[in-house]
Formats: C-alpha cells, sequence, structure tokens
C-alpha cells in the first residue's frame, strides 16, 4: 500500500524476529530450541496491507494449534500495530491538515455553487413554462395570471435573500476577518470579484501587496494574499474595506501604465491598483457601475430630470466615476411646495438648483457646486424658505468635505492645492482649509522622509532628512503667505513649523544622540542641518533659536554619557595600577609643577591615562564647542579629575601597598594637581577661546589636596612604625630596677623605630617630595599617639604606673629620639615630646608611696645619648643628605 502500511511493517512485538514462511506469516523463533510446542504466531503486516484481506482467513491460519500462550502473544502484536498506525495515522492528518482544510472549503463551495446553478436553471425554466402558457392560455384569464406572477415573485425575492446570504456566508470562509470588515445587512450581496490585483504606492508605483478586490452591491473589500503554514499555502486575509458612496473610482489615463491602472479615493486616502490587463480593468469599472446602478438587485436609480444650465446627457458620460449617493429630499420637497403660489416659481428654482447642485458633486465638479452654493446662499438672504437654506447647508458641508478631503491628500501639487484653499474659502471655510492644508503638508513631509533609506551612514541620512524637512517647511510658508494672506492666521503657521521641527529633532535624536556616538559626527550632523536651517533664513524664516533649544538638552546629555564613560574607565585603570613608575614628564613649560617636583616628574599609569583622557575629551571636544555649553563640559571635567583623585585617597587609605608605592601615589597626586589640571585648562582656553576659569580656579582649590594625602601616609606610617618597634600603649614602664648610670641606654625598640624612619628616610630620596615635611609629620603623629588619653589608662580606669627606672627610660628615649631627628624637631614636635614627659613624671609623682627619687638633669640624659650615638655611629640612621644631627655641629 502506501507510506501508512510500509510504516506498519516495522511494528511488532519488541522481542520477536519475525521471518516469512510460505503462507505468508512470521514465526517467533523465541521457542524454538525451548519446550517444543511450536513457534509463537507473530502479526504480518503484508497480509494486513493487501487490499483483499480477509480477517477470518487470516485468523485461522494464524492460529491453527497455536496454545493459549501464543494466542495472548499475538494479541499483544496486533495492539502494537493498532497504536503504530494510529500514531502514523495521526502524524498524516497533522501534515496535512491545512489541505485537508482547503480541500474540505472547496468542496463545500462548490456544492453551494452547484445549488445555486440548480436553483437559477429551475428558475430558467419556469419561466419559460410561464411564457408557453401565456401564449395558451384563454383570454378570460387574466387575474389567475397576475395571481400566479405576485407569487412567483415573491417566491423569487425569497430565493433571492437567501442566495445573497449564501453569498456572504461563502465570502466569509474564503476570506479571513471578511465577517468583521462586512457584517450582514439586508440586500447586501457580492457584485463580482477581481483577482491577483497589485496594489501600488502612488508615490513611486512600487507594488506594496497582491489583493483580491471583491465588489458588493455597496461596499469594496480588498483582501490580501498571505502565506500561511509550513507548504507556504497562500489564503486571503480582510485588509481593507470602503462604503462605495465614500469612495471615487478613476481611471488612470496619464501615467506609463494607463490602460492598466484605476485610482480609488477615499476621504484623504489615495490607492493605486494595477491590472494584468485592459479587460480586467474595464471589467472592475463596469462591476463598480453595476454595484451603484443597483443592476442585479432591481432598484435602479431613475433617471435624471434636465436641470438648467446642466448639457443634456452629461449624466451618463462616466458612471463610474460619479458618486451616486442617495440623497434624502424632504427638506426640497418642502422647499419646491411653497405654502403661497406667489413663492411657488422661486421655491421650485431653489429645488432645480439643490438638484443641479447634487449631480455637480456627485461628479466631483467643484468650482461650479461652489458657484451653486453662492447662488443658493444669495436666493436665501432673499427670502427663500427655512427648508431650502437647512438643505442648502448641508450640501455645502457635504461639498466641503469633499474638498477638505481633496486638500488632506499628501504630496499633491500646487496648483491642487491652491484650487482647493480657493474653493473652501469662498464657502467660507477659512480655518478648515488651514488645517487641512498644514495637514497635508505633514503627511507629505512624512511621506518623503519614509523614502529615505539608512544604509549604515548616518550623516549621509540626517543630510538628506534635513534637506527634505527644511526644504518643504519653506515651500509650506511661501504657499502658506500666498494662499492665506490674513495676518491672524500666520500664529497657526509658526505653531505648525514648530511642531515639525519637534518631528526632525525627535528623528534626529533617535539616529545621532546615543551613548556609542562620536562627537565628529554628531557635529557633522549639526551641520548639515544649519546649513539648512540657513537657507530658511535667508528666506526670512530663521528657526537656529528653535534648534538649539531642542537639541541643547541632547548635547548635555551626550557630554554627560561621554563624562560618565571616562570615570568608569578611569576606574579600572586605578583599581589595576601597580602604582610603578610609567613615564618621566618634563615640567619646562609649568611653573608651578617644577617649582615644586623639579624638572621631570614620575608619573604612574593612572595619572597619564588622566591626562589621555582629558585631552581625547577636549579633543572630541571642539566639534560641538559653544558658549552655552561651557558650564557641562567645566564640570565635566572637574568631575573626571576629582574621581580619581578620591580613587587616590581610597588606595592610600586601604594600606595594602608598599612604601615605595604609596610615595608615588602621592607624587601622582601633586601632578594631577600641578601638571594635568593646567594642561587641561590651556587646552579647553584654545577650544573655547577664552579662560576656562572653572578649570584654572580648580587648581587653587586643590592646591592642598597633595598635602592632605601626605597627612594620611605619615598617621598610617607613624601608627604602623610604632605596633613594630616602639608601641607606647603595650610597653612596660612600671618595671623595678634601679637607674645604673654606666648601663642606662635608649631602648632597643626606640632604635627599631629609628631605623623603620631611616628606611623611610632613603625611600623618599628616590621621589621629588618635601621629605624634612613627611618625616617631621611622621614625628609629630609618633609624639600624638603618645598622647592620646587611652595610652594613659590601665584596667578599669586606673592611671597607668610608672615606676622610677621606667619614667627615667621613657624620657631618654624621647630625648634620644628629638635629638636624632635633629632639624626635623619643630616646636610643635617639642611641645608635644615635653607634653608626655610630663604626663608620666606627674603618673610617677602621683603614685609613689614613699618619697620619689632624685631625677636626672639634662647632662646626664645628653651624656647618655651621645653615649648611644657613637656607639651606633653619628650617621645614624642616616636619613639623608643634607640631615646634620645636633651632636655634630
Amino acid at each position: 500500500m502506501d507510506s501508512d502500511a510500509k510504516g506498519m511493517r516495522r511494528v511488532g512485538p519488541a522481542r520477536t524476529r519475525a521471518r516469512p514462511d510460505a503462507g505468508g506469516a512470521a514465526a517467533s523463533s523465541e521457542s524454538a530450541g525451548g519446550d517444543g510446542r511450536g513457534e509463537l504466531p507473530a502479526v504480518s503486516m503484508s497480509r494486513l496491507s493487501k487490499p483483499d484481506f480477509q480477517a477470518e482467513e487470516y485468523l485461522r491460519e494464524a492460529l491453527r494449534g497455536t496454545p493459549e500462550r501464543g494466542i495472548r502473544h499475538f494479541r499483544k502484536g496486533l495492539d502494537e500495530a493498532r497504536k503504530a498506525a494510529s500514531k502514523n495515522l495521526q502524524k498524516n492528518v497533522y501534515r496535512n491538515y491545512e489541505s485537508f482544510v482547503f480541500i474540505s472549503k472547496e468542496i463545500s463551495s462548490m456544492k453551494r455553487d452547484m445549488q445555486l446553478l440548480r436553483e437559477l436553471l429551475h428558475s430558467i425554466s419556469e419561466v419559460g413554462d410561464e411564457l408557453m402558457d401565456g401564449d395558451d392560455a384563454p383570454a378570460d384569464a387574466p387575474a389567475a395570471a397576475a395571481a400566479m406572477r405576485r407569487r412567483t415573485m415573491r417566491m423569487s425575492m425569497a430565493n433571492q435573500e437567501d442566495m445573497f446570504k449564501d453569498q456572504l456566508a461563502r465570502l466569509w470562509r474564503t476570506v479571513r476577518g471578511a465577517q468583521r470588515l462586512v457584517p450582514f445587512a439586508p440586500g447586501r450581496h457580492v457584485v463580482g470579484d477581481l483577482r491577483n490585483v497589485n496594489e501600488l504606492s502612488p508615490s513611486t508605483l512600487q507594488t506594496r501587496q497582491q489583493v483580491d478586490i471583491v465588489v458588493l452591491s455597496d461596499m469594496l473589500l480588498l483582501a490580501a494574499r498571505r502565506r500561511r503554514g509550513a507548504h507556504a499555502q497562500t489564503v486571503l486575509v480582510a485588509d481593507r474595506a470602503f462604503a462605495l458612496a465614500d469612495v471615487t473610482v478613476a481611471d488612470v489615463t496619464d501615467a506609463a501604465r494607463s490602460g492598466f491602472l484605476v485610482r480609488i479615493v477615499n476621504r484623504a486616502e489615495t490607492f493605486l491598483f494595477g491590472f494584468r490587463g485592459a479587460d480586467a480593468k474595464d471589467e472592475f469599472l463596469l462591476l463598480i457601475s453595476h454595484a451603484r446602478a443597483g443592476v442585479f438587485t432591481g432598484d435602479a436609480p431613475l433617471p435624471l430630470p434636465p436641470v438648467p444650465g446642466l448639457p443634456a446627457g452629461r449624466a451618463a458620460q462616466k458612471p463610474d466615476q460619479a458618486d451616486q449617493k442617495p440623497r434624502q429630499r424632504p427638506a426640497r420637497a418642502a422647499a419646491a411646495g411653497g405654502a403661497k403660489d406667489e413663492d411657488g416659481a422661486r421655491r421650485q428654482q431653489t429645488a432645480e438648483l439643490l438638484d443641479a447642485l447634487d449631480i455637480h458633486i456627485a461628479r466631483r465638479e467643484f468650482p461650479a457646486a461652489v458657484a451653486l452654493v453662492l447662488r443658493l446662499r444669495d436666493q436665501a438672504g432673499g427670502g427663500s424658505g427655512k427648508a431650502a437654506q437647512r438643505a442648502a447647508e448641508a450640501q455645502t458641508a457635504e461639498l466641503a468635505r469633499l474638498v477638505l478631503a481633496d486638500l488632506r491628500i499628501p504630496c499633491s501639487p500646487r496648483k491642487q492645492a491652491a484650487a482647493s484653499v480657493a474653493l473652501l474659502r469662498r464657502l467660507g471655510w477659512d480655518k478648515e482649509a488651514k488645517d487641512a492644508f498644514l495637514a497635508a503638508r505633514s503627511a507629505t513631509i512624512k511621506s518623503r522622509t519614509r523614502q529615505l533609506r539608512l544604509e549604515g551612514n548616518t550623516q549621509l541620512y540626517i543630510r538628506e532628512l534635513a534637506i527634505v524637512y527644511f526644504r518643504l517647511i519653506r515651500n509650506t510658508c511661501e504657499w502658506y503667505a500666498e494662499l492665506f494672506a490674513d495676518p491672524t492666521m500666520v500664529s497657526a503657521l509658526i505653531a505648525w513649523v514648530r511642531r515639525e521641527m519637534a518631528g526632525y529633532a525627535a528623528i534626529f535624536r533617535r539616529h545621532v544622540f546615543h551613548e556609542a556616538q562620536r562627537f565628529q559626527v554628531v557635529a557633522s550632523c549639526l551641520g548639515h542641518t544649519l546649513a539648512e536651517v540657513d537657507i530658511l533664513g535667508h528666506a526670512g524664516l530663521d528657526l537656529r533659536f528653535m534648534l538649539d533649544q531642542e537639541f541643547f538638552p541632547d548635547l548635555t546629555g551626550c557630554i554627560r554619557s561621554y563624562e560618565a564613560r571616562c570615570r568608569a574607565q578611569l576606574d579600572k585603570v586605578v583599581a589595576a595600577d601597580s602604582l610603578a613608575v610609567a613615564i618621566k614628564v618634563s615640567t619646562a613649560n609649568y611653573e608651578g609643577a617644577a617649582r615644586l617636583l623639579g624638572p621631570q616628574i614620575p608619573l604612574v599609569a593612572s595619572v597619564g591615562k588622566l591626562d589621555e583622557a582629558l585631552t581625547a575629551f577636549g579633543n572630541e571636544l571642539r566639534f560641538i564647542a559653544r558658549d552655552s555649553l561651557y558650564s557641562q563640559v567645566a564640570a565635566s571635567v572637574l568631575a573626571i579629575i576629582e574621581s580619581v583623585l578620591k580613587q587616590f585617597l581610597a588606595v592610600l587609605r586601604s594600606g595594602a601597598r608598599t612604601h615605595a608605592q604609596e610615595l608615588a601615589l602621592l607624587v601622582g597626586t601633586q601632578a594631577v594637581v600641578s601638571w594635568v589640571i593646567p594642561r587641561a585648562a590651556s587646552h579647553l582656553d584654545r577650544i573655547f577661546g577664552r579662560p576656562a576659569a572653572d578649570i584654572h580656579s580648580l587648581e587653587q582649590r586643590l592646591e592642598a589636596f597633595p598635602a592632605s594625602l601626605q597627612d594620611v601616609f605619615c598617621q598610617r606610617q607613624a601608627v604602623a612604625m610604632a605596633r613594630a618597634t616602639f608601641d607606647f600603649a603595650t610597653a612596660d614602664f612600671a618595671e623595678a630596677r634601679t637607674v645604673d648610670d654606666a648601663a642606662m641606654a635608649p631602648s632597643d625598640a626606640m632604635v627599631q623605630l629609628l631605623r623603620a624612619m631611616g628606611a623611610v628616610a632613603r625611600e623618599l630620596d628616590r621621589w621629588p617630595l618635601p621629605k624634612r615635611a613627611v618625616l617631621g609629620s611622621i614625628v609629630d603623629c609618633l609624639f600624638v599617639q603618645m598622647i592620646d588619653h587611652r595610652n594613659w589608662e590601665g584596667a578599669g580606669g586606673a592611671r597607668r604606673a610608672f615606676s622610677h627606672y621606667g619614667v627615667h627610660r621613657l624620657v631618654l628615649d624621647v630625648h634620644f629620639l628629638l635629638r636624632v631627628c635633629g632639624s626635623l624637631v619643630s616646636k610643635s614636635t617639642n611641645t608635644l615630646a615635653n607634653r608626655v614627659c610630663e604626663k608620666a613624671l606627674r603618673a610617677y609623682f602621683a603614685a609613689a608611696a614613699a618619697a620619689p627619687g632624685e631625677m636626672r638633669n639634662k647632662s646626664w640624659y645628653d651624656a647618655r645619648v651621645l653615649d648611644a650615638m657613637r656607639a651606633l655611629g653619628f650617621s645614624f640612621p642616616d636619613f639623608g643628605r643634607g640631615f646634620e644631627h645636633r651632636s655634630q655641629q
């Protein structure tokens, strides 16, 4: 059989291996060498798939002599075959589901068509029989014939309504979504349809989509062809629907493809359709004519009466282009039927003018219609009835609506727009004409901009966009000045220009202002825009101030985005910086940096990256530099510099660096203040053409920041040295020992402290830092730690104990520290040292139970210190060249 049978041949028990025998059955080899009770039967798919399959015969052959276990095995195989066949069938159904649905719809449609054809043939045969019966009938049977005709007419009308319903139902089934756009209505039916019609763009004549046009008795339905499903089948989907009374169908006779194009205008929308040939186009126009005339419903309108001033036979020239909208005329009848005999002639004339106006409006002869409207207004002023006035106002509104619809069509030529505006102004619809004209120009700008292609070149796209926008704005202003000379309407034009400028700014902002955009591209796009705006300025319309207002927030946002990217990048650089010297730069042109750091500055990588970032920032800013952006530029530069300095302070406070790295960081901080900031200020001076006062003042405001970092460094170094060597907080000064003049010397802890200070002094020799100030600050921090009140209290708040030996050792260590430091000691340092010694002496004298021991004089301490310095060497701990000890004087 087919693929179903092929798939079923592979089905059977999992443990059964089938082999064909002479009878077409298969036997299992599972028990061939087993208990000798025979082979188990298996399902033969070849037998089951035969067209002449006989179930009873197959069962007798397969189960002959089979035990109960074999029958159960065979039943299990049949069940598995049934499941496999069911799955295979389900897959086939899913695979061909859309084809099944399509074929079923076609079959249903063919059945209804055949039923309709059968009814029509039956009606034709009945008509023939009646004609023959009429010829043979006697002359005395007119009443019976009339009754028969009335009954036949009622039956035909009922059949016609059923036929209309069937047509709509078939349309709803064939076209998806058609019931929503074309609901049921009494008398609505399908007149005909045109298939495979191309919908074209009115401006470019490019094909938009392929549609089927269904012409109904009162509507037009456009059904677009869409592809659905895995096999790319084409289905019809309802796209649009128009009322025949609201559309105008015109044969295009002035195009290159004039023999195949038809234009449909629905209010402000214009649609263009291309047919396969002239026959298809003529068929469509004929269907439209029949639908409007009601040929297939038997309700064709009566011919119009002759109207004075209208050429005879004009109504039959183009029946497919006339908007034959039925109109109610009770008001006209009231106007025609006067209450007085002397007004009858005037009312009759008014009715005739209203009929002529109806005809002109239906044929879209707007100039003649406006002339009739003005004439009707003159007659209304002469004393016509109120009914005639209301009818004239209704017709005027209808006429103005159609003219406004023409005026709203985008891309209309200047002559056509001027004619429509002139007609509306004659009707007194100046405000509506102004709104419609500006709306049409907005639609024109939108249509033209949508034709532009963005192929990756933003500058080229913005240039073309500016040309389209601003030249259409200029043309609109010129047209507006000619069409609307009233000065009171100028404000509407200005408001429209502001709206269009906002629209241009929105498109510009979407394509130009984003985070990854370079300032050079932004400047180029702004240059193209300003070039077109200058053309408007030559025409008397200066819009530069509007552009500045629109783009100022975006430009400042770009600068802030650039600042954020720079800060994020520099934060990563500082975090990954090894704080080793990366480069040395000259300070020849920077007096302040040369005075503080010498002729060359050793810079770490972070400071170099900061200088490069600020230079690149200035190079980018030169493209968009203007005075209005100066404050934001200055704020961004300040934020970048302050962010890096804060990162330096955080790194220094973390304490995870060596002495060399911390000193390099101090030099880098001083370089930022005295070298990087002046360079950035000079660069911005050249960009803006004037001094960047905010950046220059930043150098003065941050002048004390390097000193603050030095204080942090000194405090951390003092704490670290004290804890590693001479820890005053944990030292024991209550030891009871004899003060020996020969053996008394500075403690080993104090010697180690001075050696650590010597290491820092030698490291300072490599960096252009104020060595004397740094070391003196470290000494001051040491004494500040000693004088802290927490170091003078014991457990439970008791005073710290000092013995006679302990107070002598503390005074000797302090004296030794001051003598070795020599010129590093300032008056404040001496004051702090005296306070430490004084507090120790007070604690000793206050706690002495007996008479306190005698304290030594200054010469005794000098002798002990001098002996220690001789033993260690006068250069100990070699605080550096240029530092002389007082002991050597």
